[in-house]
């Protein structure tokens, strides 16, 4: 059986922050990305999804370059499935102010 799951946080500027881990024993379908670009400029945006069995980071958008006061939102037919520990690492530019919203469809494992 599936749940939803939304997770939202509020970056911190230049720092790499961990959005989401996937509980042990779960897998999970990554249906949405939202952030927003509160600043008044425009800065860039790294979003990764961390593969903990290959133990490499796979970058979704790299140094994306987002609008002053713009967002952006994938859903849909975009989706990642993840395996337990996987997580969802997001790194903002400095002097920026990002906030983001990512939701999962959770699975436990058989």
């Amino acid at each position: 059986m599936k749940r939803s799951i939304s997770v939202g946080k509020n970056l911190t500027a230049g720092v790499e922050t961990m959005v989401y881990r996937v509980p042990v024993g779960y897998t999970a379908e990554w249906i949405l990305l939202y952030f927003h670009n509160t600043t008044s400029s425009a800065k860039d945006i790294t979003v990764q999804w961390h593969d903990d069995n290959e133990n490499i980071n796979i970058a979704i958008l790299n140094a994306y370059p987002s609008p002053a006061k713009e967002y952006f939102k994938f859903n849909g037919e975009a989706k990642v499935v993840m395996d337990e520990n996987d997580e969802v690492r997001i790194t903002t530019e400095a002097t920026s102010n990002f906030s983001v919203i990512c939701t999962f469809n959770l699975e436990r494992k058989a």
